[in-house]
């Protein structure tokens, strides 16, 4: 191991310079500890236009590589420790090769004052080793790329700000930006424009802390203001509150497989999906979608949430929602608080509308359902605000739970009906006593209940022959318990309604 400076034996001038003079008569570094004790080392020139630095150390306060203009140069560190700040600013460079680094403060590339020009950039590890964990703050802005790769990264703590980038090469079929397998901690991602085709899959989104972006007064770690052409988020997984605002998606953007129903919560805001998006068989805690346009189809299929929320959202090529899970409409719980009951019935019922265009009448029905259910939910019993909507749906709710069982809407119209029979077979039977009950008296207290239950049968059920009621009362009863039994009728035929062809 060549140790590289000797603190306190060396004046520190010489050690300095004894480094640039290396970088100008060297190409390969190996094995070597750099030890500036504290000191700022700025370098703008090298020997060759390929250095390579494997399992060496740097010691010091801030490493800059600053004023450099060479098209051709390629900076590789392979196996390395920065025990510093390592910067690149103003420069034009072809390649620059981050492998398996094991510590690194933080990671400066571009300034917000001039573009910084970076052909290949690759941050990464190999897929086989063990992952470092690193609480590395990293600031990349203002640079155009034309390939940028930070793969495989364990990136526990620390920043990662992306701003004002651009990642484009012209003449690429593959990826041309790639994060795949990697963690990201705190990430901002503001202003930039993603060509080609984006790969975040597999990618951790972990959060500690709230972010800024520049000019807005909302926080939150996400993406901002970005432009992609293709990108997936596949399989992806996000574990905190995250957020996409005003981003334009170009091609067909993929969010399928994200997987994490405890504590994830993705949020899109004024975003335009001008491609073909698919979220499906993702499993998210909440989903936000907040006034945005997906001109596209976008499918939902196979999906499941805790909470979903569409408020204002333009479906323009249609929606597919099919087998779509919200945890708590099943449960049942939207409908126990009542400041969110609006937001919920926004959502059913803009759920509903797709599966109508799409003639889903299975799912169509349900989600009708919830929806009637958070109306329901909604409404009053004071005679002014909506005491006779909400009659008629507690009719509908205690008859067939708003048209999801055919079997309540059968028990519904039985007992009902016998329990208004029942009542009509007292008036008309005063002299009735318990103690003269005997199998005639059943005989024709269960016959005329069956004939009662015709609703197109307004003769005496208790009568064999056609002979009409006198009492005034009965008839209230019978007239009012016919179109009790009807009501049943029709609400049990309407739960039907989502097996018919």
């Amino acid at each position: 191991m060549f140790i590289f400076g000797r603190r306190n034996t060396l004046d520190m001038f010489t050690i300095t310079l004894d480094f640039y003079n290396k970088l100008a008569n060297e190409d390969i570094f190996e094995d070597q500890i750099f030890d500036f004790d504290g000191q700022t080392l700025s370098v703008n020139q090298f020997k060759s236009e390929w250095i390579t630095f494997k399992n060496c150390t740097f010691n010091c306060k801030n490493l800059e590589f600053k004023n450099i203009q060479n098209e051709k140069l390629t900076l590789e560190f392979y196996n390395c420790i920065f025990n510093c700040n390592v910067s690149f600013l103003y420069s034009t460079l072809d390649n620059l090769r981050f492998k398996n680094t094991k510590a690194l403060k933080s990671l400066n590339i571009g300034s917000g004052i001039s573009k910084l020009k970076l052909n290949v950039f690759e941050f990464s590890n190999d897929s086989e080793i063990e992952k470092p964990e690193l609480s590395t703050d990293f600031n990349i802005r203002n640079t155009n790329f034309e390939i940028f790769i930070f793969e495989y990264i364990n990136h526990t703590n620390g920043m990662f700000r992306f701003l004002g980038n651009t990642i484009l090469k012209q003449d690429s079929n593959g990826n041309i930006s790639s994060f795949g397998g990697s963690t990201i901690t705190n990430i901002l991602f503001y202003n930039n424009t993603f060509g080609k085709y984006a790969n975040f899959k597999r990618v951790i989104f972990n959060s500690t802390e709230n972010l800024k972006p520049p000019g807005s007064g909302f926080e939150f770690p996400g993406f901002y203001k970005n432009n992609f052409a293709k990108v997936s988020f596949s399989q992806s997984k996000f574990t905190c509150t995250f957020q996409f605002e005003n981003c334009d998606f170009l091609s067909t953007t993929s969010f399928e497989n994200c997987k994490n129903l405890d504590n994830s919560k993705l949020k899109f805001v004024a975003c335009e999906f001008k491609g073909f998006s698919l979220f499906n068989k993702s499993k998210i805690n909440f989903l936000d979608i907040d006034r945005c346009t997906f001109d596209k189809s976008s499918s939902f299929t196979d999906t499941e949430f805790n909470t979903l929320k569409l408020f204002e959202v333009k479906f323009g090529g249609g929606a597919y929602f099919d087998e779509m899970k919200i945890n708590k409409v099943l449960d049942k719980s939207y409908l126990k608080n009542n400041s969110e009951i609006l937001e919920w019935k926004r959502t059913l019922r803009a759920i509903k509308q797709e599966l109508q265009k799409t003639e889903n009448k299975i799912d169509f029905n349900r989600f009708r359902s919830y929806e009637l259910a958070a109306h329901y939910q909604e409404l009053d019993w004071k005679w002014n605000s909506g005491f006779i909507d909400k009659s008629i749906l507690f009719a509908a709710k205690i008859s067939t739970d708003f048209g999801n069982s055919w079997r309540k809407a059968l028990r519904f119209t039985i007992v009902s009906g016998f329990l208004i029979y029942l009542f009509l077979y007292i008036i008309e039977n005063r002299k009735f006593s318990i103690d003269t009950l005997n199998w005639n008296n059943w005989e024709r207290l269960l016959s005329g209940f069956f004939r009662f239950l015709l609703v197109t049968d307004f003769y005496n059920p208790l009568e064999t022959d056609r002979i009409y009621l006198t009492n005034p009362l009965s008839w209230l009863i019978l007239i009012f318990g016919k179109i009790v039994i009807a009501f049943g009728i029709y609400e049990m035929i309407q739960s039907f309604r989502k097996f018919k062809a």
